[in-house]
């Protein structure tokens, strides 16, 4: 059975299971590795339910992100994580922005009523 199932699988030529494990157990498969896009998850799924005597297919194909984890390690954040620091770090600015202007104003008031 894990035979004839690789055999499909090789057999869909644009379909890019290199990093997949098919495991058959009971009539049990048991899918794992991961993909780099979601349809080759469920056509791997679908290719498994068409072999004779499958009796139940476990579907644990991961979609692999690169960008994510590209994204991790340059900046050491995710995008997720990313956004909140800029969030942060907006709101850092602008509270140092307006404490930085309020010390001039008070010397243009200063000035003026010491010019009465």
């Amino acid at each position: 059975m894990r035979e004839d199932i690789c055999d499909q699988i090789s057999d869909q030529p644009d379909l890019d299971a290199s990093d997949v494990e098919v495991k058959v157990q009971n009539g049990e498969v048991i899918l794992s590795g991961t993909v780099r896009e979601r349809r080759f998850k469920h056509q791997l799924e679908a290719v498994a339910e068409r072999i004779s005597g499958v009796i139940d297919v476990r579907n644990e194909i991961r979609l692999h992100r690169e960008q994510q984890s590209e994204a991790r390690t340059s900046s050491g954040l995710s995008s997720s994580e990313r956004a909140a620091t800029s969030t942060t770090g907006a709101t850092a600015s602008s509270a140092t922005s307006i404490g930085a202007t309020s010390p001039p104003e008070t010397k243009n008031n200063e000035s003026r009523r010491n010019a009465s």
